[in-house]
């Protein structure tokens, strides 16, 4: 197969983000999609080796924001070419962040969304892992 035909499928851009042992990171990510509506689910894929990866594994909760194309290259900078294993993203990262109601971690106030989830399900994916998760909370602008 020609993997240059999957550059034509349509993606948002998203920051996610999880809290585990008072620590809060995040990651860029390109894929979050409605899966369902009765109950509303959510669907997230992130690279395994991601340390956010790793802290929604082991807490069960993600916060998702939208991004605009407001954004600067700076966001996608900090968050998507530095692991957050060797640096605190949001300690040195200059956004308005607020803390998500239910999932404690960051959400960015620049969003217009901002979707709080409980893992439900794991999906292996190979070098992703897909969570498929309950809408716990919305906020929108």
């Amino acid at each position: 197969m020609d993997k240059r035909a999957t550059y034509n499928i349509t993606y948002g851009l998203y920051l996610l983000t999880a809290r585990e042992n008072e620590r809060d990171n995040g990651c860029i990510i390109n894929t979050a999609i409605q899966v369902a509506n009765e109950p509303t689910r959510i669907s997230v894929s992130v690279i395994k080796n991601n340390f956010t990866c790793d802290m929604i594994a082991n807490t069960g909760m993600f916060n998702v924001s939208a991004i605009t194309s407001a954004a600067t290259f700076d966001l996608f900078r900090h968050f998507g070419m530095q692991s957050g294993r060797d640096v605190d993203k949001f300690k040195e990262m200059n956004l308005t962040a607020m803390k998500s109601r239910y999932v404690n971690a960051p959400s960015i106030e620049e969003s217009p969304v901002n979707i709080e989830c409980k893992v439900t399900e794991i999906k292996e994916l190979g070098s992703h892992h897909m969570f498929i998760a309950k809408v716990l909370c919305v906020d929108m602008d």
